[in-house]
């Protein structure tokens, strides 16, 4: 299916109206008239593009008014910000493997992938192989993983960390792209649930281009981390977020707060219609579903409703299909979807 908008709660497709439970815009702020706003106040001060560096003699002040806003909100030291999620995957691999091996889960995205691939195994498999390499080994151990897996629905753990050996000093690098803006009492993500461990520090990458509607990605960590980082010169060479999308952000917050309700009470409706179906996966407070089985397929397609359904990883694969619900769906959106389910 290609069109030639960009969709909120519903598309438009050979002149009729799909509802759409599809995509990562979870809070709806590509389609808010106020965030638009905000948008095109953001791009009267700042312009189209800021194409320069961030190391430049010349710093516009809204990054640094972002970060230390970001950093505040993550209860974390620091902040540094990119202008994509992936970019902020490569920045944060390439400075790493510069100071040891860095140990992938499964399924780690392809950002944060460097020199050595991702375990090979199930979730529990890597940890059984953390944990006895934690056990032989002496200094510091770099540990790559996500806070959420999109594709199935469902929570990676994170237990394991309070088993890992005292004897070492462990960095620990969570991806929470899918987690951040949406899980969590005030939608920092798994920040609020990270076991507190004296000898673990931990490293926070996601993308801001999901839940927070702007187009760039972030790091968060120790105030030293994050200058190690700042000095980069693949950090340096790249241009930043587009300024108007960081004012846009910062411009927005009670936006993003009420969207944060809208969101959880269109979850909290669709959770508990489908509580009882075991072929569907959610995580609790989480805007994916993940169906088990294809056969609804053509009953959405006949009711004109399009999830995400496509082969994963490679062309050839099985279909992985999705609902995703967001802020903008309305009730009615919501009976329709959870009615030819249920039937």
């Amino acid at each position: 299916m290609q069109i030639d908008h960009l969709p909120g709660r519903s598309l438009q497709y050979q002149g009729e109206e799909w509802l759409y439970f599809s995509g990562t815009a979870y809070l709806g702020l590509a389609r808010h008239p106020t965030f638009l706003n905000n948008l095109q106040e953001g791009f009267r001060r700042y312009g189209a593009n800021f194409g320069g560096s961030r190391l430049s003699n010349m710093q516009l002040a809204i990054y640094q008014e972002a970060e230390s806003f970001l950093a505040e909100w993550l209860g974390m030291s620091a902040v540094l910000t990119t202008s994509s999620g992936s970019l902020a995957g490569q920045l944060l691999i390439k400075y790493l493997e510069t100071q040891g091996p860095c140990h992938c889960s499964p399924a780690t995205h392809p950002a944060m992938i460097g020199q050595t691939s991702p375990f090979v195994g199930s979730y529990q498999d890597w940890i059984d192989h953390i944990l006895f390499l934690s056990a032989e080994h002496q200094g510091v151990i770099q540990l790559v993983t996500s806070s959420v897996d999109a594709l199935c629905a469902q929570l990676y753990p994170l237990d394991w960390i309070t088993k890992l050996p005292a004897g070492n000093n462990y960095r620990i690098v969570i991806d929470d792209s899918h987690g951040l803006g949406v899980l969590g009492e005030t939608g920092t993500g798994v920040i609020e649930v990270l076991p507190q461990v004296a000898n673990v520090e931990y490293i926070i990458m996601s993308s801001m281009g999901k839940a927070l509607g702007t187009p760039g990605g972030l790091i968060a960590g120790s105030e030293t981390f994050i200058q190690q980082l700042w000095q980069r010169a693949f950090f340096g060479g790249a241009s930043p977020i587009i300024p108007a999308f960081l004012y846009a952000y910062l411009s927005s917050q009670e936006i993003l707060e009420e969207q944060r309700r809208r969101l959880a009470q269109n979850i909290d409706f669709v959770a508990n219609a489908l509580a009882k179906d075991a072929e569907v996966n959610h995580i609790p407070g989480h805007p994916i579903f993940f169906l088990k089985k294809n056969h609804w397929l053509p009953r959405f397609k006949q009711n004109r409703i399009l999830i995400s359904s496509f082969p994963y990883p490679k062309p050839n694969d099985p279909l992985i299909n999705r609902i995703v619900i967001n802020a903008a769906h309305t009730q009615a959106d919501l009976e329709k979807l959870v009615t030819l389910i249920r039937d």
